[in-house]
């Protein structure tokens, strides 16, 4: 069923000119579609004047339409008027609310039901439903003061009045000045009241220092009700004067709509000189798409091919270049080369020979197959190592991260493997999925592969960290035996498991070959990244320089190098809550996100197939990075 969209009511007095009045649209319907339906209330100033069909104009976008107009029949309205009475209505608020409540009671019809409640300290019904304009009459008059001021209770007990009869219009009507002071009921249960009720809700609000401006807004908002504003009790009657006549003075208009999509809508009444026009913006459905056009085929143009079953439907199948054939050998050409650069990083850059025996040609050829890829494959590692150290020597950056990650891995050989590996997975996610999400793939495949890079690297230096204090103290064992430096070294890279064994065994071989002892040394801490082990190497240096009892400097070391130790792994201890709530602010709404998209895809979906919705995929991803790194920050402490 096609239903329309309101999107805003306007009241075109001042495009009209000041002696138009606002003529009220109080609903439209366009579940018939074209076929509309719409109810305005006239002004008060049109009231008795018998308008018909030709008395109103409906214009869509500034085309006028036929309309049929009917006055709205008052048989089953029913009205509450819900009367304010509490202390601060004392003196004039007080006397001007009964004439104009007079004033609105002989605006009703007759057969029109009315009842009178008021509230104050708790609501009180002055009058249940009646036709008897005297009764209800004298129920105004008898109104007394109190002094708090139960709103909520009173809107609850003026709703429950209504019995729900089939076929009735329930209308309330409200008066107060002031806020809510002493009901049991809070606003949001009164809310729930109207809006079981089914009432249409109308406020009038005589502006006082007690009056309550935002709760009257949320009510009118939630039920869809007018607000009136009185600044004093003098314009009383004319505000109920009015409402009576929005209640009263309905008419049914309907209309044959010719519009499509966002369309604005103009309704005009106009009688014995007196104008009232109003506007809203509505949204009908959006037009049909139109066929395009066919143009004429000469016969020698036509091409007569042989379609399969399955095509010869007569539907236009339209594929682009990612749907074609092409599209297909291109990733399959890619996924080959992806795995063919694997194999001969892997497997082909030592290859078996196998020593043919007499007649037997595959051994040759085996052997000269090996041979040539291995050649190409150290053709490209050759490039990639010169690229990427390129001005920087065998100390290029590449070479420093996989020396202080413990990779055994040449530069070159390292680019070689992560460009296979991403464009393995460029090529697959190509053939799955298509487009641009291939390349997104193969640049987050080379994120990973840095993030693991990094990851090994923290890893090493902490298990160095964490066998430091066994390595001063093997040292220190070492040279008071009457072992020399380089000894007591060579003991620690044989009795200390890797990382610690491995480099310092590295040190052995450097110094050997003629590094300078406190070259090597320095450039193991770096490796490692240990602030401590270079004071242990400051202290070496100073001992090779100044002489001294190199087993009691270590063991003064020692005692340092543990106290650091125990205050960091203190720190870490205390600042493990931020960390793990930093983790979990981070992966919880991610995790959400996925929950919600297996459960409900079509709520989620909209994050991802509106524009809006990507603008705050975008922000969101943006303040959860800016927030992770402000957690790491926070929590990552140095001393």
């Amino acid at each position: 069923m096609l239903t329309s969209i309101i999107v805003g009511i306007t009241a075109p007095a001042s495009a009209q000119g000041a002696d138009t009045l606002e003529l009220r649209i109080e609903d439209m319907d366009t579940a018939g579609y074209p076929a509309v339906t719409m109810v305005v209330s006239v002004p008060p100033e049109m009231v008795g004047k018998s308008l018909s069909s030709d008395d109103f104009a409906v214009a869509e976008s500034g085309e006028r339409r036929p309309v049929t107009a009917t006055p709205v029949p008052t048989d089953g309205l029913q009205v509450v008027l819900l009367l304010d009475a509490s202390g601060s209505m004392g003196g004039r608020p007080i006397v001007a609310a009964k004439e104009a409540a007079q004033e609105f009671l002989s605006e009703m019809p007759e057969g029109v039901e009315v009842a009178v409640v008021s509230f104050a300290d708790e609501p009180t019904v002055l009058s249940p439903f009646t036709t008897d304009a005297q009764q209800t009459s004298l129920a105004i008059a008898g109104l007394r003061l109190g002094k708090n001021t139960a709103l909520y209770d009173g809107l609850v007990a003026g709703a429950d009045l209504f019995d729900g009869t089939e076929g009735t219009r329930r209308t309330l009507v409200l008066l107060s000045d002031g806020g809510d002071t002493a009901s049991v009921t809070t606003l949001e249960e009164a809310i729930v009241s109207l809006l079981n009720a089914e009432v249409g809700f109308y406020a009038v609000e005589l502006q006082s220092p007690e009056y309550d401006a935002e709760a009257l807004a949320r009510l009118g908002a939630a039920t869809d009700g007018i607000i009136v504003a009185a600044e004093d009790p003098d314009g009383l009657s004319n505000v109920f004067v009015g409402v009576a006549s929005q209640i009263v003075n309905r008419y049914k208009l309907e209309y044959t709509s010719e519009a499509f999509g966002r369309t604005g809508v103009e309704v005009r009444a106009e009688a014995d000189g007196v104008v009232a026009a109003g506007s809203l913006a509505v949204r009908f459905p959006e037009p049909p798409p139109a066929a395009a056009p066919i143009e004429p085929v000469s016969e020698t143009a036509v091409e007569v091919v042989d379609v399969p079953p399955s095509l010869r439907s007569g539907s236009v199948v339209v594929l682009n270049w990612l749907q074609t054939p092409a599209a297909l050998g291109v990733g399959i050409i890619a996924v080959f080369v992806a795995l063919f650069s694997l194999i001969l990083l892997t497997g082909v850059t030592k290859p078996k020979v196998r020593i043919p025996v007499q007649g037997d040609d595959q051994g040759r050829f085996g052997q000269s197959r090996g041979k040539r890829l291995a050649s190409l494959t150290e053709q490209a590692t050759m490039f990639a190592e010169r690229t990427v150290n390129r001005g920087e020597g065998r100390d290029g950056p590449v070479t420093r991260m996989l020396e202080n990650a413990g990779v055994q891995l040449r530069p070159g050989e390292f680019v070689v493997l992560s460009l296979a590996a991403a464009l393995a997975v460029m090529a697959v996610t190509f053939l799955l999925f298509f487009g641009l999400l291939a390349l997104l793939f193969g640049v987050l495949t080379l994120v990973v592969i840095r993030w693991w890079l990094g990851h090994r690297t923290r890893k090493r230096q902490e298990a160095f960290a964490d066998q430091l204090i066994d390595v001063l103290q093997l040292l220190s064992g070492s040279i008071r035996s009457g072992f020399g430096l380089m000894q007591a070294m060579d003991t620690v890279a044989q009795e200390i498991p890797d990382p610690a064994g491995e480099e310092f065994q590295r040190v052995k071989v450097e110094i050997q070959l003629g590094r300078d002892v406190n070259e090597a040394l320095l450039a193991m801490a770096a490796r490692v990244g240990s602030e401590d082990f270079k004071w242990v190497v400051d202290a070496i240096n100073i001992h090779r320089e100044v002489g001294g009892d190199l087993a009691n400097i270590l063991d003064s070391v020692m005692d340092t190098v543990r106290d650091r130790i125990a205050v960091r792994r203190r720190i870490r201890t205390l600042s493990a809550e931020g960390r793990i709530s930093g983790l979990v602010l981070t992966l919880l709404p991610v995790i959400l996100a996925l929950v919600m998209f297996i459960l409900n895809p079509d709520y989620i979906s909209s994050l991802f197939t509106t524009e809006v919705g990507r603008i705050l995929v975008v922000i969101g991803i943006g303040l959860m990075l800016i927030g992770g790194l402000w957690m790491r920050h926070l929590t990552s402490l140095k001393f």
